[in-house]
């Protein structure tokens, strides 16, 4: 697995996300279960950098008992969603708690909600060693003119947009600001739930990406991601054992220019 660095961690560049639909919303022992046997997987692929937030619901709990007695073989990516400063407070409180953890790698501010008020306390939490990076999010590219406002005057370490074939919106300004302001690139949906797959009318020809081996087209879908080297780490979320061996695939594939815009062309040609 390829790694980057993500302010001052190292990260691989794949890990994976826990969105409420990703299957990480569960109570019965067998679905705890399954996702223990998903996080297995992201430590044998090396994708072990795990991005959640309190308003997946259960999720944080999940990860907190699927890395019991492992914590240190991961990094944990959380959020705040809430406003006020005491309950931001309470909320990141209650994210420590959950996650079973005194440290959290990445803390961000989901979707820039009372993101002022959010980031004096981050910038605390920083100081006294308890999270590593301040980051920031949001999904809608209406709302990257006040993301590009945070990241031209607050002191943020990462950003986490969609990036994709499919949406592409954050090429125009997003990106290329990231890259010259030194902030790192957290990409979530990067197979926008499977529609980058789903999607296709057509089955692509994979013959020429096979020399650097990819084996499917979602595969290729993160490959292309990761050959921008705006991106810092991709974080497809799965609730399926076996899943996440086959994305770390494209972790570790080198890709050319010519391959990525080859990949351009066959997202073309078969949607």
């Amino acid at each position: 697995m390829q790694t980057r660095n993500l302010g001052p961690l190292t990260v691989p560049v794949i890990g994976m996300g826990s969105a409420s639909s990703s299957g990480f919303d569960v109570e019965s022992p067998q679905e705890m279960e399954n996702c223990r046997r998903i996080l297995d997987d992201c430590l044998n692929s090396g994708a072990t950098i795990l991005d959640t937030s309190p308003m997946y619901r259960r999720a944080e709990a999940v990860i907190g008992d699927g890395i019991r007695g492992r914590r240190h073989k991961f990094q944990l990516a959380t959020k705040v969603y809430c406003a006020g400063v005491e309950a931001g407070r309470a909320q990141i409180q209650r994210s420590f708690d959950l996650l079973g953890t005194d440290h959290i790698e990445v803390l961000q501010v989901h979707n820039l909600v009372d993101w002022r008020t959010h980031l004096t306390y981050l910038e605390q939490l920083k100081a006294e060693g308890r999270i590593d990076v301040i980051g920031i999010t949001h999904y809608l590219p209406r709302y990257y003119e006040e993301l590009a406002h945070v990241m031209l005057n607050a002191r943020v370490d990462a950003i986490q947009v969609p990036y994709s074939l499919l949406e592409r919106k954050a090429e125009e300004k997003i990106l290329p600001l990231a890259i010259e302001l030194g902030i790192g690139v957290i990409v979530m949906r990067p197979l926008v739930k499977g529609r980058v797959v789903t999607r296709l009318k057509r089955q692509p020809d994979l013959t020429p990406l096979r020399e650097v081996g990819i084996e499917t087209w979602g595969q290729a879908a993160l490959a292309w991601i990761l050959a921008d080297p705006r991106v810092t780490v991709l974080i497809p979320a799965t609730g399926r054992p076996g899943r996440m061996l086959e994305n770390a695939v494209a972790g570790s594939v080198t890709l050319p220019i010519e391959l990525r815009k080859y990949i351009e062309r066959e997202w073309e040609r078969c949607t």
